[in-house]
């Protein structure tokens, strides 16, 4: 039995060369072949299914991959999870933690930029998945995330958020608050 799928395993890969014939024998042993043999049928093979791999790194996902020069599948989410909508941060040093959501994964020649009241945040990562800004001051602030192509056109943007710093003051930093008479 394992001589026999061992021969149809060389018979196969050969097929694509060569024209397979099968016969069963006075023992009743089915054999298979490349020669004809006395009352041996012609075996139509369906071609071994293939494969063709990529060079690494120009796919730019497991979920995407798209043929040179075929049209780039578009962005179907961009979403900025956090901070939350009304989220409040307190005492943060000025730091805040971005964090967005895209479907599917960033192409190599995209970047994703942060709005932050509406001003374009410049000294970040232009990809990953989380992102640290600095120097955000106590008071109300807006964010949101953009994806650019190559040229600097916009191909999707998430919502804006808003979210509050709220920082101890420098001058009385742990001063009561007044009770209401």
């Amino acid at each position: 039995m394992r001589i026999s799928l061992i021969a149809i395993g060389v018979l196969l890969a050969a097929s694509a060369f060569a024209t397979t014939y099968k016969w069963v024998d006075k023992n009743g042993v089915t054999h298979y072949s490349d020669t004809p043999a006395p009352g041996a049928e012609v075996v139509n093979l369906q071609s071994a299914q293939t494969f063709e791999a990529t060079t690494p790194g120009t796919a730019t996902s497991s979920r995407t991959s798209t043929a040179p020069g075929a049209e780039v599948p578009a962005y179907t989410k961009l979403d900025l999870w956090k901070p939350e909508n009304e989220e409040t941060y307190t005492n943060t040093g000025n730091v805040v933690t971005a964090r967005v959501r895209i479907e599917p994964d960033l192409r190599r020649s995209h970047t994703i930029w942060l709005y932050l009241d509406g001003k374009r945040v410049d000294g970040l990562p232009g990809a990953g998945d989380s992102f640290t800004l600095q120097n955000v001051f106590r008071g109300t602030h807006t964010l949101a995330a953009v994806v650019t192509d190559q040229q600097g056109k916009q191909l999707i943007s998430s919502q804006t958020v808003t979210f509050y710093m709220h920082q101890a003051s420098t001058q009385a930093p742990n001063r009561p608050r007044p009770t209401p008479h």
